[in-house]
């Protein structure tokens, strides 16, 4: 298994984690080394997605269990497509979570930064909030336990037909301790008038479930407002609103590929594990918050690439030769 993460990540993390404590009032966070390295404290940690070599690049390929069919279909018609950034884009129009691993840019980037609080209380009191909670694995899950940790009351949605991919370990146990459960088949018509109704009373929707998905299930912002005008919305993707890839599919392995912080000594090199869902995690955490207490926009979306934007800008620049200032923060179930 590979022991490899981004240099900095620690620093970063812990930035993120003092930008939400500064929002609560509170030190609820710490250092944010204990969420960040959470698959390794707890011992469930799983061998990561090793590159797969194509033409002249490579592949991260991130199947879930019934994905094998269609990848092995996916095979049969493109398996002459020697360019790894065709193939991802064809294997997207598949949905399956494919992407390439790219070099970092000559240049560094200049990612968005989280805000620091400034113009809004210095305390954002959430006690109370009510929260329906449609994420899984991990970025998601730690959003919404901070929040619960907070005083937020956390209603999870789940499903036994598509269980949440880390359920039964210690790390599910732990993303998910402030939290009141709720099974709901959200294929069922019943099921989806159940929820509706429940994000009536409710203050935020947290989701990880790809845009397509989200649209299949009317809760995509523009088909809640007319029912539920008062509902706050926080998506969580692997990419950005903005980014060509916006519509793509992908766990953090995938987005690790996609940033160029996989691209190592000119070989293409898998994380330890999946590092970009604790840092998106803690910067949806600080979205939500500003979200509740009217700092940031009543429909927000935070991404795991937007979330490791910083790291790789800091990378790039190292590899320019410049040295870059440090950045204030930034902007299972696939994220999509």
């Amino acid at each position: 298994m590979s022991d490899w993460l981004p240099p900095g990540l620690f620093a970063y993390g812990a930035e993120l984690a003092a930008a939400l404590d500064r929002r609560l009032g509170r030190s609820l966070v710490g250092d944010g080394a204990s969420w960040i390295d959470m698959p390794r404290r707890l011992g469930t940690a799983d061998v990561p997605s090793e590159p797969v070599p194509w033409g002249e690049g490579a592949l991260c390929i991130d199947l879930g269990p019934d994905d094998t069919a269609t990848w092995e279909r996916f095979v049969e018609v493109h398996w002459h497509e020697p360019d790894p950034e065709s193939i991802a884009v064809a294997a997207q129009e598949w949905r399956l979570p494919v992407t390439p691993y790219r070099r970092l840019p000559g240049e560094p980037a200049q990612p968005v930064g989280i805000s620091q609080g400034a113009g809004q209380p210095a305390t954002s009191r959430i006690d109370g909030v009510s929260v329906v909670d449609l994420t899984s694995m991990w970025a998601g899950p730690l959003c919404t336990e901070l929040l619960g940790r907070a005083g937020a009351e956390i209603l999870k949605i789940t499903s036994d037909t598509r269980p949440d991919g880390l359920t039964g370990s210690p790390m599910y146990a732990e993303l998910n301790e402030h939290k009141t459960m709720r099974r709901l088949d959200l294929r069922q018509q019943a099921a989806r008038e159940s929820l509706d109704a429940r994000l009536g009373s409710a203050d935020l929707l947290v989701t990880s479930l790809s845009p397509r998905a989200l649209a299949n299930l009317e809760l995509l912002p523009q088909q809640l407002c007319a029912r539920h005008p008062h509902l706050r919305t926080l998506a969580i993707t692997a990419f950005g609103p903005d980014a060509p890839e916006r519509e793509w599919i992908a766990y953090g392995t995938g987005v690790h590929a996609a940033s160029g912080l996989g691209w190592l000594a000119d070989e293409p090199q898998a994380p330890a594990y999946s590092y970009p869902d604790p840092l998106a995690g803690l910067q949806a955490a600080c979205s939500a918050v500003d979200q509740l207490s009217g700092a940031a926009p009543q429909h927000t979306r935070v991404s795991l690439a937007g979330a490791v934007a910083p790291l790789a800008s800091r990378a790039a620049g190292s590899c320019a030769g410049v040295v870059s200032a440090p950045a204030a923060g930034s902007g299972g179930d696939r994220h999509g």
